[in-house]
């Protein structure tokens, strides 16, 4: 099943917006550098809170994610539906690409590939850790110290004021990563993440964030048709795969 992991991997990517940095230990240092009057830890909760606390997010995704070889960067484009203590679901835009639904109350992790007509299963408890954590416990994050620091960085050509988080680790095959944050201007919420290590870059864009007043559980429907067979799903498998460079 080569570059299904790459699927969930991505939409881990994608949950670091909104709150996965759940792996981060609370703190009481704060660093320096922050603006005067403007608190950066509340900025950025701030900036978080509205999605963790929404009925459902929505949202199309941008993933461009470099190449560790010096080649062009790959580029992932997606829908995300994000349903806080019930489930995800990502969908790729790619021709061929894959899906992933993590479902709480159903008790499934399952990732659809439309080139091999499959669905591969696993129950909840095998999907990957921070999306467990997000799904579960989606305030978790609001807890926590994230160090924020006021940062402007250039996002394609043009400067954007957002905040670099402290250092954690996303437990995969990118291994310690440092991350960047920046809101939309127009409507306060998440737009642009940063995630860096010495190894490759993500740039993470949520274009048209939505917050609905109302949970829409059948948007955690996989787009499989019915009847389509399925197989078990091995993430230990997988990740061997992925940290072989097998998916890349």
């Amino acid at each position: 099943m080569r570059g299904a992991l790459r699927v969930a991997t991505l939409a881990m990517l994608v949950t670091l917006v909104i709150g996965a940095w759940s792996t981060t230990a609370p703190s009481a240092d704060r660093q320096a550098g922050a603006q005067p009057g403007v608190d950066p830890e509340e900025a950025v909760h701030a900036m978080l809170r509205r999605v963790v606390t929404a009925p459902e997010a929505t949202a199309r995704v941008r993933i461009e994610r470099s190449d560790p070889f010096g080649g062009p960067p790959d580029v992932e484009r997606g829908r995300l539906w994000y349903l806080p203590g019930r489930g995800l679901r990502y969908q790729s835009e790619r021709k061929g690409g894959h899906e992933m639904v993590i479902d709480r109350e159903r008790d499934a992790f399952l990732v659809y590939s439309p080139v091999e007509r499959l669905v591969y299963r696993a129950p909840f408890a095998r999907s990957p850790l921070q999306i467990r954590r997000l799904i579960a416990d989606p305030e978790r994050i609001l807890a926590k110290d994230l160090r924020s620091t006021p940062e402007r960085r250039l996002i394609r050509g043009a400067p954007r004021s957002g905040y670099r988080l402290r250092p954690a680790s996303l437990g995969d095959s990118l291994g310690e990563v440092s991350t960047w944050i920046a809101a939309d201007p127009s409507s306060g919420l998440p737009r642009w993440i940063s995630i860096y290590s010495e190894a490759e870059s993500v740039l993470v864009e949520l274009r048209g964030l939505t917050l609905l007043k109302t949970a829409r559980p059948r948007d955690l429907t996989l787009s499989a048709p019915k009847g389509t067979a399925e197989e078990p799903l091995n993430p230990r498998e997988l990740l061997d795969s992925e940290n072989r460079g097998e998916s890349r």
